[in-house]
């Protein structure tokens, strides 16, 4: 199995709060590969992955954010009709849940990305390698 650890930070939902992640992860040095943010009416979450997991994880701490981090799937498939639909195919043969996903830019135009949050991690990877989709490591995506 080929996890890749989320990071979610809980912001308030009002002006700038999006701003101080962006200064300390600019000031660390620390480059975001793929970012989500959903809203409620009193809080945010950014979910996010970065290229250096730890890193990003102890300077959000030090500035007191709440954060944690997700193991996730990770995964790039051709950028081409269908392909999306194919993935979510073998999940659902193997009823595998999807609690959330979203897109991210790889390492080539002729690709796409996708985070996945899925409620069996193990079982999820092992029916994505049968079925021949390409699962992306925390090294794969901080050398992208």
């Amino acid at each position: 199995m080929q996890n890749v650890r989320q990071i979610s930070v809980f912001l308030d939902n009002k002006p700038n709060q999006l701003t101080g992640v962006m200064k300390i992860f600019k000031d660390a040095g620390i480059n975001m590969r793929a970012l989500s943010l959903a809203d409620t009416k009193d809080f945010g979450i950014l979910r996010i992955i970065v290229n250096d997991t730890d890193k990003a994880l102890e300077k959000l701490k030090e500035a007191s954010y709440a954060c944690t981090a997700t193991e996730i799937i990770a995964i790039t498939i051709p950028d081409t009709a269908g392909q999306l639909s194919r993935v979510i195919d073998i999940l659902g043969a193997e009823n595998v849940n999807i609690e959330y996903l979203y897109a991210f830019i790889g390492k080539s135009d002729k690709a796409v990305s996708f985070a996945i949050r899925v409620d069996d991690n193990n079982h999820a990877s092992d029916a994505l390698l049968k079925g021949g989709i390409i699962q992306l490591t925390e090294n794969d995506i901080s050398e992208m």
